[in-house]
C-alpha cells in the first residue's frame, strides 16, 4: 500500500452515468448507486480504479475523471451467457491494468465468467444485487400459465421472448450465477436474506455487510411532508414494467381502495404515451392494460416513460404512500429511497425487503399475492395522517443509518484493504 496503489477492476452490467455522458448515450436507470461509490473511491489516493462494461462494436479504453473505462464489444446478449469471445478482451485488460482485486457487481449477467475461468487465482469480490436462483422462480409474478399464454404480443410470438420464455431463460442463468458465487472468496451484501443465499452456495466465502449510497440528489433534498402531498396519490415506481415487480397486484388493490377513495391516483414508470397512458409493448403490459379496463382504473392512473432523479424525488414526495409489490427482491432501491425521504411505504414480505421494514413501526408488510391486505394497508395510511407521520419519522431514522455517505465509502475501502492484507 505504501509502495503503490491498489488496482481495482469493477465488472459491471451497465454503462455508468459518467461514461454515458462522456459517450453521449443514455444509460439504464438501474445501478445508479454505483455512480457515487465509483466517484468517491476513484478519489482515494491509495486506489487506482478501472471499470469494465460491455458496450459498442469495438474494444475501447476511455479515461473519464480518475477512472479508466474498458468497453468490451457486444450487447445484452453478449453478457447473458458464457461468452468465450470475451477472453481476448479480458486478456488485454489483464495485461494492461493487471488488477489486484476484481470486483464483480451483480450476478444477473455472466460476462465475468470468462475472466474468472482464465484467471482463477485473482482476488475476486462479489457484490450481490439480485439472486437469480430465487428470483427466477418468481420472475413471472406468479401469473397463471393461461394468463402468460394469452397475453403475448405479435413480436413476442415471432421472437419467442414472452413471459414464458423469459422465465425459462432466467432459470438457465442460475448455473452461471452459482459458478460466480462458488469462485469468489469474498462477497458484500445488504440483507440477512442475501447473506443466507450466498452461504447456501459457498459457505467458505467471507461476507461483508456493505450498504449502498443513494443517488447524489437525495442528499440534502426536501423530505416528505404529509401536508404538502398532492391529494390521494400512490407511488408504484416500475412495478408495471415486468411481472416480477407485481404491478397487477397494485391494480387489484387499487380497485378496492377506490371504493373508499374514488379520486385515488397511482403513478408508475412504464412505457407511456404523451398523455400519460400505458403503451402496450409486451405481453405483460398487454395484461396490465386489460386489467385497467376490467377494473375501471383508467382515470386513476398516470404513467411516465422515464423520470430523472429530481423528478423521482418530487413525485415521491407528492404521494401519500409508496408501494413495492415485488414477487421477489433483495434490497429494493425504490423502497430505500422512499424510506429515506420518509414516504410511508408498504412492501411485499419477500426476499431482502423483510429486513428493511419493521411492520407497524416504519412501514407495512403484506404477503405478496394478498392484494386485499395490501389495499387495507394503503387505506390505513390514507385514513390516518398521524400513523403516516409516525412511519415517516421512523423510516427516515432507519434509512439514515443505511445511507451514511462517508461511512459507506469508508467501509468499502476498508473491505478492499482487508482483502489485500489476506494471503
Amino acid at each position: 500500500m505504501k509502495d503503490k496503489k491498489i488496482k481495482i477492476l469493477w465488472i459491471v452490467n451497465m454503462v455508468l452515468p459518467e461514461l454515458a455522458k462522456h459517450l453521449g448515450v443514455t444509460t439504464s436507470a438501474s445501478g445508479t448507486w454505483m455512480e457515487d461509490l465509483s466517484d468517491k473511491i476513484s478519489q482515494y489516493e491509495g486506489i487506482d480504479l478501472a471499470v469494465a462494461c460491455v458496450y459498442g462494436n469495438e474494444f475501447k479504453t476511455e479515461k473519464v475523471g480518475n477512472i479508466t473505462y474498458f468497453l468490451l464489444p457486444g450487447n445484452g446478449k453478449t453478457m447473458l451467457f458464457y461468452n468465450k469471445n470475451l477472453e481476448v478482451y479480458w486478456k488485454q485488460i489483464e495485461e494492461s491494468f493487471c488488477p489486484d482485486i476484481v470486483h464483480i457487481h451483480g450476478t444477473e449477467y455472466s460476462h465475468s465468467i470468462s475472466y474468472m475461468r482464465n484467471y482463477p487465482d485473482k482476488k475476486y469480490l462479489l457484490t450481490i444485487q439480485g439472486a437469480i436462483g430465487k428470483i427466477a422462480e418468481k420472475s413471472d409474478g406468479e401469473l397463471s400459465f393461461k394468463t402468460k399464454l394469452t397475453n403475448r404480443t405479435m413480436r413476442e410470438n415471432l421472437r419467442f421472448n414472452g413471459m414464458i420464455e423469459q422465465k425459462i431463460l432466467m432459470k438457465k442463468n442460475i448455473k452461471y450465477e452459482r459458478e460466480i458465487i462458488e469462485r469468489v472468496k469474498y462477497a458484500t451484501g445488504r440483507t440477512d436474506w442475501d447473506k443466507a443465499y450466498i452461504y447456501g452456495i459457498n459457505p467458505k466465502c467471507k461476507y461483508f455487510r456493505a450498504f449502498y449510497n443513494l443517488r447524489a440528489a437525495f442528499y440534502g433534498c426536501d423530505k416528505w411532508d404529509v401536508e404538502k402531498t398532492d391529494g390521494i396519490k400512490i407511488y408504484g415506481s416500475t412495478s408495471c414494467g415486468s411481472p416480477l415487480k407485481g404491478g397487477h397486484i397494485i391494480l387489484k388493490a387499487l380497485a378496492i381502495v377506490k371504493e373508499k377513495y374514488p379520486d385515488v391516483k397511482a403513478v408508475f414508470i412504464a412505457p407511456a404515451d404523451d398523455n400519460g397512458n400505458l403503451k402496450v409493448t409486451s405481453g405483460y403490459t398487454k395484461y396490465i392494460a386489460s386489467l385497467i379496463d376490467e377494473l375501471g382504473l383508467k382515470d386513476n392512473l398516470k404513467f411516465y416513460n422515464r423520470l430523472n432523479t429530481g423528478e423521482v424525488i418530487e413525485t415521491m414526495n407528492s404521494c401519500r404512500v409508496c408501494v413495492i409489490p415485488s414477487a421477489m427482491e433483495n434490497a429494493s432501491a425504490t423502497l430505500r429511497e422512499s424510506m429515506d425521504l420518509g414516504v410511508p411505504s408498504v412492501a411485499a414480505y419477500r426476499g431482502g425487503m423483510m429486513d428493511l421494514i419493521t411492520s407497524g413501526i416504519n412501514g407495512f408488510h403484506y404477503d405478496y399475492g394478498e392484494y386485499e391486505t395490501l389495499a387495507q394497508r394503503i387505506i390505513e395510511l390514507l385514513d390516518s395522517k398521524e400513523l403516516s407521520v409516525s412511519f415517516s419519522e421512523n423510516a427516515k431514522k432507519t434509512a439514515a443509518k443505511w445511507h451514511d455517505r462517508e461511512k459507506n465509502i469508508s467501509d468499502m475501502i476498508n473491505i478492499y484493504l482487508e482483502i489485500m492484507e489476506e494471503n
